[in-house]
């Protein structure tokens, strides 16, 4: 019965915890998708979400360290047969991102094309 109450009294604080991290899409704009190409800074590999960091040369010369967020290792594993070893630093990368809706430079991942061509389109992703 103690135990009972115990894990009934934790739930609303677990319960909080699994809205906060599955309400990220929210935080990027899923109606305008900008694409960029890069050279990738940086690969992470982890749960719950893999991201890269990769820089964006504009017109002028100036570079913007973006960062792109995906789903985690296990489903871009078993849907694009990703690995830890996909990208690495150096790598030439177009990618293209649902942006953050408040202005930084960082985003949900649309697509990503390598330079020898492997594709991920991961833009079926759901919009809500």
């Amino acid at each position: 019965m103690k135990t009972g109450l115990l894990l009934l009294a934790a739930l609303p604080c677990v319960s909080g915890l699994v809205w906060a991290h599955h309400g990220s899409r929210i935080s990027y704009d899923l109606t305008k998708p900008v694409t960029l190409k890069g050279v990738v800074r940086e690969f992470v590999y982890v749960n719950p979400h893999i991201y890269f960091t990769f820089d964006v040369k504009d017109e002028q010369g100036h570079v913007t360290e973006w960062a792109a967020e995906t789903d985690p290792p296990m489903m871009m594993e078993r849907r694009f047969q990703w690995s830890r070893h996909y990208l690495k630093p150096g790598d030439e990368v177009t990618v293209t991102v649902w942006p953050s809706k408040a202005g930084a430079p960082r985003g949900f991942l649309a697509k990503l094309v390598t330079a020898d061509g492997k594709v991920t389109d991961h833009s079926d992703q759901p919009r809500e």
